[in-house]
């Protein structure tokens, strides 16, 4: 005949279950958003898609590149020790001087087809609140930062984290626990 089982054990179990239900529970709450606009910012430049506009960058950064489809406005800047790097920014209207920006994003150039731009020297170009640039370890982002399932078709990366923003919403894709892509996109009503 089994024996039942004892206290300690029955008490065990039952503590164990209870952490379990905590932390299901905890994970299906989303992290705290970030307290302030995101962007993408260097010495010579702040990309907010909140307010930042097609006249301002031009006349920061000059004409863009074409890439990677039409209506994209490519940059390319040195990332330091990574080589190049591209800033990539769409614009609401394409064509129109005060256009609001949009979509911004900084990355590691990994298609084969990427054109051969030379980088500009305008300083390292991060993502604030915080500091993060391309090369960022993964697991060092702030806690706003959520992992989102990856959609499929995305590309090279297995790793994408969220963070919301007052306007908009913060991406940062990498592979092997490294950031490798830095985005920023407006959230319009």
């Amino acid at each position: 005949m089994d024996k039942p089982p004892d206290f300690a054990m029955s008490r065990a179990v039952e503590i164990l279950a209870q952490i379990y239900e905590r932390q299901r529970r905890a994970s299906e709450v989303p992290p705290p958003p970030l307290d302030r606009v995101a962007q993408l910012f260097n010495e010579t430049m702040a990309f907010d898609v909140t307010k930042t506009t097609r006249a301002q960058v031009e006349r920061a950064l000059g004409v863009a590149f074409s890439y990677p489809v039409r209506g994209w406005h490519t940059y390319c800047v040195s990332g330091g020790d990574l080589g190049r790097e591209f800033v990539s920014l769409f614009y609401q209207s394409p064509g129109l001087a005060e256009d609001p920006l949009v979509s911004a994003e900084v990355y590691l150039p990994k298609a084969k087809a990427a054109p051969a731009l030379a980088p500009r020297n305008l300083g390292r170009v991060r993502l604030i609140p915080g500091e993060i640039a391309i090369g960022t370890q993964i697991g060092s982002l702030p806690e706003s930062f959520a992992r989102v399932e990856k959609p499929e078709g995305l590309g090279p990366y297995d790793a994408i984290l969220q963070a919301q923003f007052p306007g908009g919403v913060a991406y940062a894709m990498g592979s092997s626990n490294v950031v490798e892509r830095l985005a920023i996109y407006a959230l319009r009503a």
